[in-house]
């Protein structure tokens, strides 16, 4: 688009296809930019400065409450979020996590950053906005995030996905 152009007419003009990567990108950059953010005021993030994480409305978009329970969570996941049916008026949730987490501090502050994309936007982020947001916000390369949660995904046991699901990473 060229300063003279119109935006609305340039986006009519647009694929369905060229449209959804236009949002896909924009929610990418998007989610990079919440990441620095909550780096910036929240970093080097440990498991003491997590309460205080979850519940910046700056970072997180509903008040989270961290849970050590299974609730709904699917075999193959380490950590599931959910309404807090506790805090309804103020639209807070609660962020599931796997038991065996309780034990392994260094290790729910992996599982809740990668689910904090999951809590502000919901089924729209992906495995991989999730893994971009956790590993920005860590300060990490992806790669490493990466490999630092498929590790805590086999330390809790959680499942491999079930067949026909999509296996696009081995984490939430």
């Amino acid at each position: 688009m060229n300063a003279a152009s119109d935006p609305i007419a340039d986006l009519r003009r647009m694929s369905a296809l060229e449209l959804e990567q236009l949002g896909q990108d924009s929610l990418r950059d998007h989610l990079l930019a919440q990441a620095v953010v909550a780096h910036q005021k929240h970093g080097p993030l440990t498991f003491a400065k997590l309460d205080r994480l979850v519940n910046d409305s700056a970072c997180v978009r509903h008040p989270t409450r961290l849970v050590f329970e299974f609730g709904e969570m699917a075999r193959h996941q380490f950590a599931q979020p959910d309404v807090d049916w506790r805090n309804q008026e103020n639209g807070g949730r609660v962020l599931y996590l796997r038991p065996l987490l309780r034990e392994r501090p260094d290790l729910v502050v992996l599982a809740v950053t990668y689910m904090i994309p999951l809590i502000n936007y919901g089924e729209i982020v992906s495995d991989e906005h999730c893994l971009l947001y956790g590993a920005a916000l860590l300060g990490l390369m992806e790669v490493e995030y990466y490999q630092q949660m498929c590790a805590l995904a086999d330390l809790v046991g959680a499942e491999r996905r079930a067949a026909g699901e999509p296996a696009e990473s081995c984490c939430g």
